[in-house]
């Protein structure tokens, strides 16, 4: 059997009781880095007599070529990344999918996500849609940014301490009047949320892994015209009528008869 085991992003107390349970009784632990994952099991206390395989971003499809398919079968396997669930912005996938293609049993256990922490920390409402980190430079990132900040729903970002900076100053000069909201250091001790307008956002301290939760795009006003301009325009009372109702919380019906009896 497979489990995919989310692991802690800050706080030790996040790991759940079937993680637990799973890291003790695994045979087999495949993992992003075998010091990161050493380092976990000791804090918590589990025996390290198990074979530990590296399986990261750069060799997992050599892992996965040469992996015991009769191994994950019989023995109590596990997975994990340095820190939270396996998969997200973390490798993982390529592993579900080769169990998928050889009809190997694996289940993953719910548990520690830096996204969807932060995306309920935001208060923002409705769809959202997970980005991870945007390409480094050039075009594709330019394109990639614009497609963030012009999307019907939430966008949530990853970013490194590194080019946080970077973002923001992007976002001031695409989107100054957007809200928006960063988490970093989730789960740890100086866990930090900042919510504003980009253009008033300024970042002190830099320091730890960071998420950017954009809120959806809203819907302009595209008719430029107050309810002054509109009335004073030398249209029928139909036409009227029409342009008022769309910035204005009646009907054209409405208006059209408040005009009728003026």
């Amino acid at each position: 059997m497979l489990l995919f085991v989310p692991t802690p992003i800050g706080n030790l107390d996040d790991i759940s009781k079937r993680a637990l349970l799973a890291l003790n009784e695994a045979e087999v632990i495949f993992c992003e880095d075998t010091r990161v994952t050493k380092k976990l099991l000791n804090l918590l206390n589990i025996p390290l007599n198990k074979k530990f395989i590296s399986m990261h971003s750069h060799n997992e499809d050599k892992v996965i070529k040469n992996i015991d398919k009769n191994e994950l079968i019989t023995k109590k396997c596990v997975y994990v990344s340095d820190a939270g669930m396996p998969g997200i912005s973390d490798p993982g996938s390529k592993l579900i999918q080769f169990a998928q293609q050889n009809k190997i049993p694996y289940s993953v256990i719910p548990g520690a996500n830096a996204a969807l922490t932060a995306f309920v920390a935001s208060g923002f409402e409705g769809e959202f849609c997970f980005i991870g980190f945007l390409p480094h430079k050039g075009k594709e990132r330019e394109n990639k940014l614009k497609e963030v900040i012009n999307s019907k729903k939430v966008s949530i970002l990853y970013e490194s301490p590194h080019r946080i900076e970077k973002l923001i100053n992007e976002l001031k000069k695409l989107i100054p009047n957007k809200e928006i909201f960063l988490a970093k250091e989730i789960s740890k001790i100086h866990e930090t949320f900042i919510k504003g307008k980009v253009k008033d956002i300024e970042l002190e301290n830099t320091k730890g892994e960071w998420v950017v939760v954009i809120d959806k795009a809203k819907k302009e006003n595209k008719l430029s015209l107050n309810y002054e301009d509109i009335l004073n325009l030398p249209l029928p009372l139909k036409e009227k009528s029409k342009l008022l109702a769309k910035i204005s919380d009646k009907s054209a019906k409405e208006i059209y008869k408040e005009l009728q009896e003026k």
